[in-house]
């Protein structure tokens, strides 16, 4: 089995080396030159949750031209933004019976794919496992957690067993998921509660469990999320809020990936997940304050690294 990485950013890097660890050939994809080349020459280094440090030999490239090796399935781990153009990119690298999955922050994103490579080509995924870039070719596992998989409808199928056994196999936890857009949107409360607040502070993820005032700041966010979920037809759990600090702990020293995007001066996925909360809540009529403040300062951050 031929595993694609597409998007090999400190989350893509983590999934990718611990399925090497399997019987499956993986290869990392990313548009970042100096990650990848590091890899090609040092091996992909992972700062573990012990303090360890393992090196792991993979096959990486950052164009997809010089893969020669159909996959058969590909972990669509790029930016919510890019994912169409992604996955456009690589169909020359796959055959008519590739699996994509989206390990992706935010909502929408299997539905992107699907206009692309077709329903029927897709799976569904949400990861609660935490990675941070530190340099090129190093990265620091930052909390383990739970990987659900399933089809975008309906009950798990073969392949999405396939696919659970595949990260059990590579000592990550996984579970076939029924209802996986209530998965995805829980996914998203988490990211609406810490993701933003990291990103325009600077802090690391477990800050905000320790500081009342990210505390408050997180809740009052994830109650708006909460009220447009509940609105748009989801079982949102009465404890959402407390199940996002609980993350954030576990998490402690992980910097969220909308956290790293600034520390990089890149563009976030604000737009798919506080973002998407504030568009969501216009059309049901939901009020959501704090999810557009802290959208529109993300937006302003953003606007200062394109003028340098």
């Amino acid at each position: 089995m031929h595993v694609l990485i597409l998007g090999a950013g400190a989350l893509g890097s983590l999934v990718g080396a611990r399925l090497a660890g399997t019987d499956a050939d993986v290869t990392l994809l990313s548009t970042n030159r100096p990650h990848i080349k590091a890899i090609q020459q040092e091996g992909l280094a992972i700062e573990e949750l012990d303090g360890s440090l393992s090196i792991h030999k993979l096959s990486a490239c950052d164009d997809p031209r010089s893969i020669t090796r159909k996959a058969d399935l590909v972990f669509v781990l790029v930016k919510s933004y890019g994912t169409m153009d992604a996955v456009a990119g690589v169909r020359e690298c796959c055959h008519g019976e590739s699996i994509f999955i989206t390990l992706q922050n935010g909502v929408g994103n299997w539905q992107r794919i699907a206009e692309v490579v077709g329903v029927e080509s897709v799976l569904v995924g949400s990861t609660a496992q935490g990675s941070t870039l530190l340099a090129p070719g190093r990265i620091r596992h930052g909390g383990n957690g739970a990987t659900y998989l399933g089809e975008p409808q309906g009950a798990p199928s073969p392949r999405v067993n396939t696919v659970v056994e595949l990260f059990r196999k590579a000592r990550m936890e996984a579970h076939a998921g029924e209802r996986m857009e209530q998965l995805i949107w829980e996914k998203l409360h988490i990211n609406v509660g810490i993701n933003a607040i990291t990103a325009l502070t600077g802090i690391h993820n477990g800050v905000i469990a320790q500081l009342g005032a990210a505390r408050e700041l997180s809740k009052a966010a994830v109650l708006e999320a909460m009220e447009v979920a509940r609105r748009k037809g989801f079982a949102i759990p009465d404890d959402m809020a407390d199940r996002v600090l609980a993350v954030a702990r576990a998490t402690a020293v992980n910097r969220s990936s909308m956290g790293q995007d600034v520390d990089r001066r890149k563009r976030t996925e604000i737009d798919a997940i506080n973002g998407a909360i504030v568009q969501y809540g216009e059309e049901l009529g939901v009020a959501t304050p704090v999810n557009r403040t802290m959208a529109r300062l993300v937006k302003i951050l953003e606007a200062g690294f394109q003028q340098g």
